[in-house]
């Protein structure tokens, strides 16, 4: 019999892009990042046991929660609700407690994208992650890698992204051994994540310095680029209120991969599409 907790963990966690509980497991670094056994986090999912704070901490950035989002409000509100009781919850906690369960300012059209998207999410595991990011020249080739559908070579890398043969090697015998080329039955190498919108771990879950590692690749990338379009404004706002921003404007983020391509054009070009929130300072 399941609980209000388990069956919003394993909502989430289809969610998240992980179709079983194995996979979300193992693809997040198992026991040694999760601290807690394969065995145990089933008896989590099957409502048969209830992870203590601790373990629910390490749980919300392997779903990928953001801080103070929606999702992440349902899920400590279920986890609340299971452990209390809904009737002690509804009658004691919930009038001291502002968990937020629903995104404000999300539009209809902004809920049929997201709904649509999700099942095009692919979660990289932390194995395939720390080799993307294992050299710029790995992030680079993952970026072009992911957006074309040709063959893929020794000498295609070296020749696309103008990076040393033996770096090009490298890159292709990482990638064909975590299963992000895959040689096909004419015997030419193939991206399998071109269908997908491919998303990294959390840095929580990363291994420690690999979050900056990946600032550093995307500056480099982003200097060596020409401005295509830029918009930029500056206001005045309630950080707790603004916040509500946050998931819409990811959203918007995400809609932009609706425009990719996969195959070659006469005006096709590879872009970079960035959107942040700067706090300067309290006003």
């Amino acid at each position: 019999m399941t609980t209000t907790f388990s069956d919003s963990l394993a909502a989430l966690r289809k969610e998240a892009g992980f179709p079983t509980a194995y996979r979300f497991f193992h693809d997040n670094g198992g026991e040694h990042v999760l601290g807690a056994s394969y065995r145990k986090y089933l008896l989590w999912e099957q409502g048969k046991a209830l992870p203590p704070a601790e373990s629910l901490a390490r749980l919300i950035p392997a779903l990928r929660l953001l801080p103070g989002s929606a999702p992440l409000g349902a899920l400590i509100t279920a986890w609340l609700k299971t452990l209390a009781g809904e009737k002690f919850y509804d009658e004691v906690l919930k009038p001291f407690i502002t968990a937020k369960e629903s995104t404000p300012g999300l539009s209809p059209l902004h809920k049929a994208m997201s709904r649509a998207l999700d099942d095009k999410k692919y979660p990289l595991s932390i194995e395939q992650a720390t080799a993307i990011l294992a050299s710029c020249e790995h992030y680079k080739a993952f970026l072009f890698m992911i957006n074309d559908r040709g063959d893929w070579s020794e000498a295609a890398f070296a020749d696309t992204l103008g990076i040393p043969k033996p770096a090009a090697a490298r890159v292709l015998k990482d990638f064909t051994r975590l299963g992000l080329l895959k040689k096909s039955k004419a015997g030419a190498l193939k991206c399998q994540l071109n269908d997908y919108i491919v998303e990294f771990p959390r840095a929580e879950v990363m291994p420690a310095g690999y979050g900056d590692r990946m600032e550093t690749y995307q500056r480099e990338l982003l200097e060596s680029g020409k401005s295509s379009w830029q918009r930029l404004g500056f206001m005045r706002a309630d950080a707790k209120d603004f916040a509500n921003f946050f998931p819409v404007m990811s959203l918007n983020m995400t809609t932009a991969s609706t425009y990719a391509i996969t195959e070659k054009t006469v005006h096709s070009a590879m872009f970079a599409v960035e959107g942040r929130v700067v706090k300067l300072r309290d006003f």
